[in-house]
Order: C-alpha cells, then sequence, then structure tokens
C-alpha cells in the first residue's frame, strides 16, 4: 500500500516540533488542483477518519466549524470548534479546546500523481503534560490515512458511476464506522448472490 506513516518532524513541516507532531503521507492519483478543491470540503475529510464516530458536525461561519464525536482510537468524547485556513500548500487547521493544537494539510505534486499529508501538532505542552495526558492523544491518524488512500483508490475507479457517487456522498459518509462495515459486507454478499445467480440461469441457458 502507497502509505507511509512518520512520527517524527518531516522536512515538508520544518515548523512542527519533532518531539510534538505527527504526521500520515498518503499517495493519490489526482492532481494538486483536484485534491485541493477535495480537501476544502472539511466535513468530508474528517468523516472519512474511521476512528471518529460523529454526533454533531456544523458549520458556524465560512471558516469556522463545530464538531462532536467519539474518537475509538482513543476513547475520548471530542467537543471543539474549528477554524480552517486555507495557506499556499494547503490548508491549517486550528482546534478551539483539546490537546491537539493544529492539524495542517499540505498538498504536494509528484511525478504521478500527488501527496496528501496530514500532520497533527500538539506543540506547547511539556514533557510531563503529555505524560500525564497521554491516554487523550489522537491515535487515529493512521487509520484516517489507509482509509483515505482506500477512499482515493475507490474513487478513482468507480466515480464514472453515478449511484457510487450518491452511495458515497450521501450515505456512506454519515454512516458510523460500524455501519459502514456491515454495509459493505452486505454489499459484497448481494455481489456474490448476484454472480451465482447470474452463473446458475447461465448454466440452464446453455445446457
Amino acid at each position: 500500500m502507497n502509505l507511509h506513516l512518520q512520527s517524527s518532524q518531516p522536512s515538508t513541516f520544518s515548523h512542527l516540533p519533532s518531539d510534538d507532531s505527527a504526521l500520515v503521507q498518503v499517495f493519490t492519483p489526482f492532481s494538486v488542483t483536484w485534491l485541493r478543491e477535495f480537501c476544502r470540503d472539511v466535513e468530508r475529510l474528517y468523516r472519512i477518519n474511521p476512528m471518529l464516530e460523529f454526533v454533531e458536525w456544523r458549520q458556524l461561519d465560512a471558516q469556522t466549524y463545530y464538531m462532536r464525536a467519539r474518537n475509538l482510537s482513543n476513547d475520548q468524547e471530542i467537543d471543539t470548534e474549528i477554524h480552517v485556513e486555507e495557506i499556499d500548500s494547503g490548508l491549517k487547521i486550528t482546534y478551539a479546546k483539546g490537546l491537539k493544537r493544529t492539524t495542517w494539510v499540505k498538498i504536494e505534486a509528484y511525478a504521478q500523481g500527488t501527496t496528501l499529508i496530514i500532520a497533527d501538532d500538539y506543540s506547547g505542552l511539556s514533557v510531563a503534560e503529555r505524560k500525564r495526558h497521554l491516554a487523550k492523544i489522537d491515535h487515529s491518524l493512521e487509520s484516517w490515512g489507509r482509509e483515505l488512500y482506500r477512499y482515493f483508490q475507490y474513487w478513482k475507479r468507480w466515480s464514472w458511476f453515478p449511484p457510487f457517487r450518491w452511495y458515497t456522498r450521501y450515505l456512506w459518509l454519515k454512516m458510523k464506522p460500524t455501519a459502514r462495515r456491515v454495509a459493505y459486507m452486505l454489499i459484497i454478499i448481494s455481489l456474490f448472490e448476484i454472480v451465482v445467480l447470474l452463473g446458475v440461469v447461465g448454466f440452464f441457458v446453455l445446457f
């Protein structure tokens, strides 16, 4: 899988303190323009994270959102406003409450497509504070990266099919993580049954 997770200081985020940040790098087959437009839909970007079980998401103004969710990676409640600022390289997302101060979203071009880099910044916390609140650290970053990678691959393969676009945009994104897994299994089972039915019909037609 073209997914890279790094917990130390990345060269592309030289402003981040190495002890207070973690990042995930996801390679995509899309253009910089496409990926930047994708990231502007901040709700979709966050809802793709399979470790977040959303209770509420509201847009308060052009750059501010309210988010309430359960983080399944650390069993913590998230209840905060987030401010989204578009920068030259992507997005800067700051949190009104919680240990995490900032999430940086950076888009970089490379020969076969683009790289989406998401970095969480906990700067400002002392070593003692980090140890004291270790259970509250967000551990969903790697899962988020993996799910984004799968999302991009599926979108590249199936976005030409209108029902897929509708299902992904208006149903799948609103589902809880457990409901997504159940829906996936039901779809696979249904496709298998259709294939078997077509095989049986084909057998009787031929013989």
